[in-house]
């Protein structure tokens, strides 16, 4: 009788831990923004004084608050910042349980002052959006097409829109790609992107619990199908930009620790549409602009004026 009690015992094992791996890498979460500025081993340190700076007055800059229904209810929310003489919009999106304010606190009065109009999306599972699972991309690729539609539902269908993601934003914009994006989509800038879901999650178990992946993927695939109804397979930014016709500008900084800068690399080998790679040395994760402000200024106002 005992016997038959040993493959209960190893499947209750193996529910319990992938319930707390899906929920670890997958339950809506965001890390604190004010204790990794603090924190003076992050990356992020050094230039924790002008972030703060530029979200304390991002917060307080005039804006409207918008919101959209997701393809699969959910109710999204934005962020509308509006340029002086707006002659398209920005739509941006931020990372891995980080938030908007965070990733593009240094970037929004850029966008402005290059005429545009800023929508900073609070991503699926995040801040004021509605979602408990966070899917890096799989799912946020859809709510792209959704913000896409309801701009041009708002302000027309000739207004040029530009996207822009940074990490798992980054990856969120190329995957969306292979969806049914209008043609005033001009261009799309990914920062600091990843290749596929299944890449970054076997990198990162890789460098910071030792894990391979051969071991981690199949797993944590299993539990996504499990508790979450979606696969790690479904999409990703490598297949996707196999077939795309916008326009790409790809940032990327070549002392990235996080996601490494040979993904963008082999991101901007397969697309297939008209490409730029700008890669910045000594840049950490998502701190081109930051290292090097200046010349990242000046070829996002070219890849902007190029495909206006």
């Amino acid at each position: 009788m005992v016997w038959f009690l040993i493959p209960l015992g190893i499947l209750l094992i193996f529910l319990i831990v992938a319930r707390w791996a899906f929920h670890y890498t997958f339950v809506r979460g965001h890390n604190d923004v004010l204790a990794l500025l603090e924190n003076t081993d992050h990356f992020l340190h050094p230039y924790a004084d002008i972030i703060r700076e530029n979200m304390e007055r991002i917060d307080a800059a005039p804006h409207t608050v918008h919101t959209a229904t997701s393809y699969d209810g959910l109710k999204l929310s934005a962020r509308l910042y509006p340029a002086e003489q707006p002659r398209g919009t920005v739509l941006v999106f931020h990372g891995y349980r980080s938030t908007a304010q965070r990733d593009y606190a240094t970037a929004v009065d850029m966008y402005r002052a290059f005429g545009f109009d800023v929508l900073m999306v609070e991503q699926r599972g995040s801040g004021n959006s509605e979602g408990r699972l966070i899917t890096f991309g799989i799912r946020e690729r859809h709510d792209v097409l959704t913000w896409v539609t309801y701009l041009n539902e708002q302000f027309g269908a000739d207004r040029p829109l530009f996207l822009s993601g940074l990490s798992m934003g980054a990856a969120t914009v190329m995957m969306s790609t292979a969806l049914p994006l209008p043609e005033n989509v001009r261009g799309i800038v990914a920062d600091s992107g990843f290749t596929t879901p299944a890449d970054i999650i076997g990198t990162v178990a890789k460098r910071d619990f030792h894990l391979p992946p051969w071991l981690t993927l199949p797993f944590l695939n299993a539990a996504a199908h499990l508790f979450g109804r979606f696969g790690l397979y479904e999409a990703n930014a490598l297949d996707a930009l196999k077939s795309n016709r916008i326009p790409m500008l790809f940032i990327h900084g070549e002392a990235d620790s996080f996601v490494p800068c040979d993904m963008s690399r082999r991101t901007f080998d397969v697309c297939a549409s008209p490409k730029r790679l700008i890669t910045v040395p000594y840049a950490e994760h998502g701190c081109g602009y930051l290292v090097e402000p200046e010349r990242l200024t000046a070829e996002l106002g070219r890849f902007f004026e190029e495909n206006m």
